[in-house]
């Protein structure tokens, strides 16, 4: 009797760590994956799309999208740990990993740079920008890397001849401009077009420049690529599907855009849309070409950076299999509707 008593206690102890493990498990599979975005631009509008359009709940995963304006920012959030994943463009990345951060790029959304210098028509020339003040989002960020990649093709030393400062994201940037704080601001998409409609003019068009450098892409902790690599492989999905959205169906995008971009001029919805349509990448494989050029700057002051290749910092794994299985032809062989 004793050996029964004794063997339903333990039959109890372990249904009870068994349900213990349960609830905990399902408390885990409750937490939101946190996803920051870096800009309030058209270029995180895949997962956004992904969002409105139930796409990652379909994947079953419940996403909480933030935004955090500044690359650098982000980064600060991946090394402790409160993030996992970002949508971001990569240059903090790859400076964070150069000197050590285990981090990987495992998509890229947009290849081309869109960004803008925006000024008064009194610029007329960039060579006019020597003395004057350029608001950039944050130092170390894609719009500061790439501004001062722009003013050494004018013959222009970024240090000395112009004066770059922190200003935040792209609404900050115009208001500054605006407002008169900057004589000429990094901007792009929406806030490039209502900088027009003020008066301002495009004085630096960055596409019709020879630099190459990924703007918007999915970069994650490698310990979360290889430890939850089912949970990234389902948020690749709908973030691909997302970007399938934007490209094929201009209704649904405008009405995600309108909302998350809190812009209601039809022209520069329209405008929006059309420039970043055709940009993003069908299948959204991490571009190596960019972190070869951001690998060459770093190095002008780092010299260790040389070192290191760039394939060692993408990981294009997921979007492979992907491929493999024929996620993507079958994805736009069908008509997909949110």
């Amino acid at each position: 009797a004793a050996e029964g008593k004794d063997l339903m206690r333990r039959s109890i102890a372990v249904y009870f760590v068994l349900g213990l493990l349960c609830s905990f498990t399902g408390v885990a599979h409750s937490q939101p994956l946190k996803v920051p975005y870096v800009s309030i631009s058209p270029n995180p509008a895949p997962m956004w799309v992904a969002q409105e359009a139930g796409l990652f709940k379909k994947n079953q995963l419940e996403v909480e999208q933030i935004y955090i304006p500044g690359g650098t920012v982000i980064i600060q959030s991946m090394l402790s740990g409160e993030v996992k994943l970002a949508n971001m463009a990569p240059p903090a990345a790859i400076a964070a990993w150069a000197k050590g951060a285990d981090l990987s790029l495992v998509g890229t959304g947009v290849n081309r740079l869109l960004e803008t210098v925006m000024t008064s028509t009194k610029i007329k020339r960039p060579e006019d920008l020597r003395g004057k003040k350029i608001g950039i989002s944050r130092y170390g960020g894609l719009t500061d890397i790439i501004l001062r990649e722009a003013l050494r093709q004018y013959k222009l030393n970024p240090d000395k001849d112009v004066i770059i400062l922190q200003v935040g994201g792209e609404g900050p940037r115009l208001a500054a401009l605006k407002g008169g704080a900057v004589d000429g601001a990094m901007l792009s998409g929406d806030q490039r077009f209502q900088a027009e409609q003020l008066g301002f003019h495009v004085l630096i068009d960055f596409s019709k420049l020879p630099i190459d450098y990924p703007i918007n892409g999915m970069v994650a902790r490698r310990d979360y690529i290889r430890g939850q690599r089912d949970q990234l492989k389902r948020f690749m999905r709908g973030w691909a599907e997302g970007i399938k959205i934007v490209k094929t169906d201009k209704e649904f995008s405008l009405k995600v855009l309108r909302k998350y971009l809190r812009v209601n001029d039809q022209e520069i919805l329209d405008k929006s849309y059309e420039q970043y349509k055709p940009v993003f990448e069908t299948i959204p494989y991490p571009e190596r070409k960019g972190i070869v050029f951001a690998l060459e700057r770093l190095a002008e002051t780092a010299p260790e950076t040389a070192k290191l290749k760039a394939e060692d910092f993408t990981d294009g794994s997921i979007i492979a299999e992907l491929e493999k299985e024929g996620f993507f032809k079958n994805l736009y062989a069908t008509k997909s509707h949110p």
